[in-house]
């Protein structure tokens, strides 16, 4: 393959800054409107009912377990579930170290080499993971709006406003427009779905085993989007599931193309969109989504760093050649 000329890679990252510039422009211009109420979130916050915020830290707490359960269910290689957990919860801290999953992919991925995977297998196992988790959550979201009537008069319509959907479309175009320019990164993709659907022919054998991967990481999607909705009830917010799940989903979708650690600001920006678009006052809105952002983001990466550093002192993280 020629390589790319100097001036090339020094025009393509010339190109990245200025994107990720206007991103960041673009996210101020959302934000700064709002700071006159986040001092008053953060008093709401400040006064949020405990035994809420308690069932919101279980339910973050408990999202590990599923986690390492479907990774334990999906492994090619027999896998140890203690040690699956841990490196779960260690996942949190890389996670919150690279955008769109990244660290908790390789994490993951160094782990399923350490227990006997060859890379092809650890790239199928982790890339399964992220299949399931994108289709179980589509068909809880799928399974409320059919079996739950109402459900479908719950969505929302023009009550978001222009400065959310700006940020959304800005950060939308700067995930295409870098993936364009990361050849990379597109080829390592590329090569990673490949592995996956020469792999994943296996699970014919043992559909059980699939099937019940598949619950657990919708279990895992309920444990995360019921943990925003106890940091909800919290500051007396009080929507439907159904509606929680939605703007759940929404703060996903939008913290996945953000190009920062762990969505930090797409999926703020998102919750408190989907949230103030179901009529929910914005400095409540605000309260809910610090609290669960305290709880699933940085309380998550501090107990992720104590688990990371366990984790490699055991040598489920060592690269294996």
């Amino acid at each position: 393959m020629t390589a790319l000329p100097r001036g090339g890679v020094q025009q393509r990252h010339s190109y990245q800054r200025y994107l990720y510039l206007a991103l960041v422009l673009v996210a101020l211009y959302v934000i700064v409107p709002q700071l006159g109420i986040f001092q008053h979130s953060l008093n709401l916050a400040e006064r949020a009912q405990p035994k809420f915020v308690l069932a919101a830290l279980g339910c973050s707490l408990v999202s590990y377990l599923f986690a390492a359960l479907t990774y334990y269910l999906l492994a090619i290689k027999p896998l140890r579930y203690r040690p699956t957990l841990l490196i779960q919860v260690a996942s949190m801290f890389t996670n919150r170290l690279l955008p769109a999953g990244l660290g908790s992919m390789g994490a993951n991925f160094f782990y399923l080499r350490q227990a006997g995977h060859n890379s092809s297998q650890a790239v199928s196992v982790v890339g399964l993971n992220n299949v399931l988790g994108f289709v179980g959550h589509a068909w809880l979201v799928g399974l409320l709006l059919v079996l739950v009537p109402s459900a479908r008069h719950t969505i929302p319509a023009g009550h978001v406003s222009a400065r959310s959907l700006l940020l959304i479309a800005a950060i939308t175009v700067g995930l295409l427009f870098t993936m364009t320019l990361a050849t990379k990164l597109r080829r390592t993709l590329f090569n990673g779905i490949t592995a996956v659907a020469s792999n994943v022919w296996r699970y014919r054998f043992r559909p059980g085993r699939l099937l019940t991967a598949i619950s657990s990481s919708m279990a895992l999607t309920v444990s995360n989007f019921m943990c925003l909705w106890f940091s909800a009830l919290a500051v007396g917010v009080h929507v439907s599931l159904v509606a929680i799940l939605l703007v759940f989903t929404f703060g996903v979708a939008l913290g996945s193309v953000a190009p920062t650690p762990g969505g930090l600001g797409g999926v703020e920006a998102g919750l408190v969109a989907g949230l103030v678009a179901y009529h929910v006052p914005a400095n409540q809105a605000l309260a809910a989504v610090l609290i669960f952002r305290l709880i699933n983001y940085w309380f998550s990466f501090l107990l992720g760093a104590g688990a990371f550093v366990l984790a490699q002192r055991r040598g489920y993280l060592q690269k294996t050649a």
